[in-house]
């Protein structure tokens, strides 16, 4: 094989090795935008319950005790999924967490170390 022929393959080598901390990122990503996307659906979806139930008591139901005790326990409920719902963000949010700085760790931090490493041995 010729000089060239292998020094395009080393280049395309390095170029492979090089994105695939991005490709990595770049799935991180878009996994992650995709959850909290759905997230967001959901809690916008049950917001929109709530004031849609809360909107049609007062049409629904002609005694006023009745028509609070309904807006009361409602809202217990909503306020009920609302901690539900936080705590499933706070859950995400430990997980992108963790996988971030996993994926930052593998693609960022470890090949810095063996760069620095190889600079040291060959500077030596």
């Amino acid at each position: 094989m010729t000089k060239f022929a292998e020094n395009i393959e080393k280049i395309t080598e390095l170029h492979k090795q090089s994105l695939e901390p991005v490709r990595n990122f770049t799935e991180f990503a878009v996994d992650a935008f995709e959850k909290i996307a759905r997230k967001n659906y959901a809690f916008s979806g049950d917001i929109l319950e709530f004031y849609v139930a809360q909107a049609k008591f007062p049409v629904d139901v002609a005694e006023p005790k009745e028509l609070f005790e309904r807006q009361v326990a409602s809202t217990r409920e909503f306020a009920e999924l609302m901690t539900d719902r936080v705590n499933e963000y706070v859950e995400l949010g430990k997980v992108l967490n963790e996988t971030s700085t996993s994926l930052f760790e593998k693609d960022v931090v470890e090949p810095a170390k063996k760069a620095a490493k190889a600079a040291r041995q060959k500077a030596a």
